[in-house]
């Protein structure tokens, strides 16, 4: 039997690690994405769909500048 470590995890199942890859990995992107959000002035919204920005043209500019960096 083959076990992995990650995160101070031990992992013994593929399933497994893979699910606590794609959680932290998700988390990731929402932070980033909240933290892009905050800085420029925009206000997200977590859906079904996906993330929705909303705000005035310039603040979504700045929004994706921020969130491309």
């Amino acid at each position: 039997m083959i076990k992995m470590k990650y995160k101070g995890r031990t992992f013994s199942n593929g399933r497994s690690l893979a699910n606590a890859i794609t959680r932290d990995m998700n988390h990731q992107i929402e932070q980033s994405v909240r933290k892009a959000a905050g800085a420029s002035g925009v206000r997200v919204r977590k859906t079904q769909k996906g993330f929705e920005v909303n705000g005035d043209t310039e603040q979504i500019n700045r929004f994706y500048k921020r969130f491309g960096k």
